[in-house]
């Protein structure tokens, strides 16, 4: 057996889409088929005018996977494969390995040779700002069209400029079958999505981004895909891919199958390699190791990211992790799985649990306390991102707060100066009214008015304030606590990288304060940046404390000198 064919059976390839699916072949192309429960494998497209009389019969190799060539198949036609199951019936499929298909509603793959693949900048080891979007919504024509990649580049990388962003995170881009999923269920893993243009799109996006300094993360989903008839599910007749239902009315992948395991790496692989991508979004780590198969998920997910650091140095993998478990960033060799980054859901939760309820509320001050306690992690990632958009928006969740505008700009400051890499979700950098749908573009009218304009100002400034600071900029910088206050919900804290002290100090509660924070060894305090209206003017530290006054709702940055 060649060992690229044994290494896909044993679990162990990230290359098995160089192995699997169409490839040009001389005169033609050479189609290889991984189909196990399958009596008999054809393949048909355009060169024949899909007519299943000619339709080219593969052949059953010794390795258990299915050969052929077809000498008139030619690039940029469409095909797919018809498979006799073991029920005796026949089915046509596209292809799993398919790099590119036809545009919705069509189903059928694309012969396509893969463009140049941009160059990585990798993300691990420098500043990070994230803003998450998704990538068929965030602009669209006046019909509804949606943007090609390229259009979209051209758009989006100067507005990620403008407001002072480093990375972008793409919301899910291998070919899904509906948008309301978001791209959550997918149907095509090595297929960039029809709708930006299929894989010359997403290389123009990739590309022009890169072109602007902009880093490009991709959302990657391994836990669960769609399940369309005739797409993914029972491919070849049977179960191939999936190990029951989940619980999202998707399928779930079985993790414990070798090639299974070799078909989501090479997957994975691909963005990185062949689409330039920076980082990885794992989706729904923690929800596998608590579910069904929980065990063999960790040892596909460390084994994962294993590989990727191997294969392609310096790009950073984030771990979804609903359930806050241990372990998720420690390295596979002591035991953990070997994430760079976990995605902090439980502080997005208390942030915004002790901000969208007035000052005075129990329920805020049991999520102060939360967010107080002790969750400071220089490993996360503090999201603002769909998933806390879709239901009401941001800004209609911080309304209950009394005032929306000064509740964004502390939960902002909170975010933006904690240990970590904040990211932001597209329109919550000007506080969209509109909750997050995937069928339309964020309300950009609103942007221009009042208080709107004002709250994008802010968040302009403050990505500002994180670059110009080391203090801010290194996710594992030094971190003090200084001041808890949960009954009058007062909270400071010092961050220091080198010779960069910085003091931020927040009021959540309903009543004017006075903060007496240690700032030892320093003479006086900067005001660098406010969340409110906070006194202008430097403070002097006497007797080695800072006393700083805040307003109810405010918050303040001051540099250590």
């Amino acid at each position: 057996m060649h060992p690229e064919v044994e290494a896909f059976y044993n679990g162990t390839s990230f290359g098995c889409h160089r192995l699997l699916g169409a490839r040009p072949a001389g005169r033609g192309w050479r189609f290889t088929v991984w189909a196990p429960h399958a009596r008999r494998v054809q393949v048909l497209g355009d060169w024949n005018g899909w007519n299943l009389y000619t339709a080219a019969e593969l052949a059953a190799c010794e390795d258990g996977l299915w050969r052929g060539t077809v000498p008139a198949a030619a690039e940029g036609q469409l095909y797919k494969y018809n498979l006799l199951g073991p029920d005796g019936v026949w089915r046509m499929r596209p292809d799993l390995f398919a790099r590119d298909g036809e545009a919705l509603p069509g189903t059928a793959s694309r012969l396509t040779l893969p463009p140049a693949p941009p160059p990585r900048r990798g993300a691990l080891g420098r500043p990070v700002r994230l803003y998450e979007l998704y990538a068929a919504g965030w602009r669209r024509h006046w019909d509804g069209r949606y943007y090609t990649g390229e259009e979209l580049g051209r758009a989006l990388a100067p507005y990620l400029l403008e407001n002072g962003y480093t990375d972008v995170e793409l919301m899910p881009l291998a070919e899904y079958p509906y948008d309301g999923s978001w791209g959550y269920q997918g149907c095509g893993y090595f297929c960039p999505s029809a709708r930006i243009g299929g894989p010359r799109g997403m290389a123009a996006l990739v590309g022009a981004l890169h072109r602007a300094g902009i880093g490009v993360w991709m959302d990657f989903v391994p836990v669960h895909f769609a399940p369309d008839a005739g797409r993914m599910a029972e491919w070849d007749g049977a179960p191939m891919l999936e190990a029951g239902p989940s619980d999202w009315g998707s399928l779930r992948f079985d993790l414990a199958s070798g090639p299974v395991r070799s078909f989501l790496q090479s997957a994975a692989a691909f963005w990185l390699e062949e689409m330039g991508c920076d980082g990885l979004r794992v989706d729904a780590v923690g929800h596998a190791l608590q579910g069904p198969g929980g065990r063999a998920a960790a040892g596909f997910f460390a084994g994962l990211t294993d590989g990727l650091h191997r294969r392609c140095p310096g790009v950073l993998l984030a771990a979804e992790d609903t359930a806050g478990l241990a372990g998720v960033t420690q390295p596979a060799a002591a035991g953990g799985l070997g994430f760079d980054a976990v995605w902090d859901t439980g502080w997005t939760r208390d942030a915004l649990a002790c901000l969208s309820t007035p000052p005075g509320s129990g329920a805020g001050r049991d999520a102060f306390a939360r967010l107080c306690g002790g969750r400071w992690r220089s490993d996360a990632i503090l999201p603002l991102s769909h998933d806390d958009t879709a239901g009401p928006s941001l800004w209609q969740r911080l309304a209950g707060s009394g005032d929306a505008q000064r509740a964004a700009r502390l939960l902002y400051l909170l975010q933006y100066t904690r240990p970590g890499r904040p990211l932001n979700f597209m329109g919550n950098e000007f506080g969209c009214p509109a909750p997050f749908t995937p069928f339309r573009e964020p309300d950009w009218a609103a942007a221009a008015a009042p208080p709107h304009r004002d709250l994008a100002a802010f968040c302009r400034a403050l990505n500002a304030l994180h670059a110009a600071h080391p203090a801010l900029r290194d996710p594992g910088g030094g971190f003090v606590p200084l001041r808890q206050d949960p009954d009058a919900r007062l909270l400071a804290y010092e961050r220091q990288a080198g010779a960069d002290r910085l003091v931020v100090a927040c009021n959540l509660g309903g009543a004017d304060a006075r903060l007496p924070v240690a700032a030892g060894g320093a003479g006086r305090g900067r005001l660098v940046f406010a969340a409110g209206p906070v006194p202008e003017g430097d403070l002097p530290v006497t007797d080695g404390r800072l006393a700083i006054r805040l307003p109810p709702f405010c918050g303040a940055v001051y540099q250590l000198t």
